[in-house]
């Protein structure tokens, strides 16, 4: 099954809270005989190994990304080759750009007990502005749709693209949700997600599970690329907690507006015309 993610439109329209809406939008028309060599359908690794060979701007770089799903669902990460104790959704790290990573997801609310290994190549970066990378992740969101297909032994494939500011339109989108366009499993959903914007990542979340978990992982985690741990953005009423942000009452606006009828006594600005 084919899914198309679309990441938040602030980094290009710098707008919060908005993403253009996809199913209205119009697609850029693909160039006539050009064959599209990379396909969502490849191996994890393919795409992203032709973004280097092409030498793509961005490639090695720390690109932000934020893994999140249903409430309590938790997420492990991997380092030296095994999976680290689980975190609660949402998990923001910095990953590679041009390397394929593997996580581990647990504590799922439609089967509890059981456990996946979504990956997730990333493709390209996104050019927040500098010194507010962090800010502006690329969302993996994990709906129970997802995984419930996942654990029924589909492979669901989301190729997570930036919107092109020109050909789609500003709606409103509520904070953690992604809008997503099904597309037939015949159709090349890199290919469309490229004719709808850019492509930054692709996620697969299918049934595979490793032999021994206990056991050296760095095959089954592609050589275990590394990831920088991030801090989250902090909120006003966390500072405040904090004791690093004043707390200060809103204003108290009168029903009545104040008013002052001059009088006879009042003093006069002299004017000389």
């Amino acid at each position: 099954m084919w899914r198309l993610a679309f990441t938040l439109g602030i980094v290009l329209l710098g707008i919060a809270g908005y993403s253009p809406a996809p199913l209205h939008g119009q697609r850029r028309q693909p160039l006539p005989n050009v064959h599209y060599f990379l396909n969502a359908n490849q191996a994890p690794g393919v795409v992203a190994s032709a973004q280097v060979a092409r030498r793509t701007p961005g490639i090695g770089t720390y690109q932000p990304l934020s893994v999140s799903g249903p409430a309590g669902l938790k997420v492990a990460l991997a380092r030296d080759g095994q999976f680290l104790p689980p975190l609660d959704a949402p998990v923001t790290t910095a990953m590679l750009v041009g390397a394929v990573y593997r996580f581990r997801v647990t504590n799922i609310p439609v089967r509890p007990g059981e456990e996946l290994y979504p990956t997730v190549e990333i493709i390209d970066r996104i050019y927040a502005p500098r010194g507010r990378e962090h800010r502006f992740p690329i969302p993996v969101v994990l709906t129970e749709e997802d995984l419930r297909l996942a654990l029924d032994g589909a492979l669901v494939t989301r190729v997570i693209y930036l919107e092109d500011s020109e050909v789609a339109e500003p709606v409103a989108a509520e904070l953690g949700s992604q809008r997503v366009l099904n597309v037939s499993p015949t159709d090349n959903a890199l290919q469309t997600a490229d004719q709808l914007g850019r492509p930054v990542a692709i996620l697969r979340i299918g049934s595979r599970v490793p032999a021994n978990i206990h056991g050296d992982l760095s095959g089954f985690l592609y050589g275990c690329p590394p990831w920088i741990p991030l801090s989250p953005v902090p909120t006003r009423k966390g500072l405040v907690e904090s004791g690093m942000w004043p707390q200060t009452l809103p204003a108290e606006h009168a029903e009545i507006p104040y008013r002052e009828t001059p009088t006879e006594a009042s003093p006069r600005i002299q004017t000389s015309w």
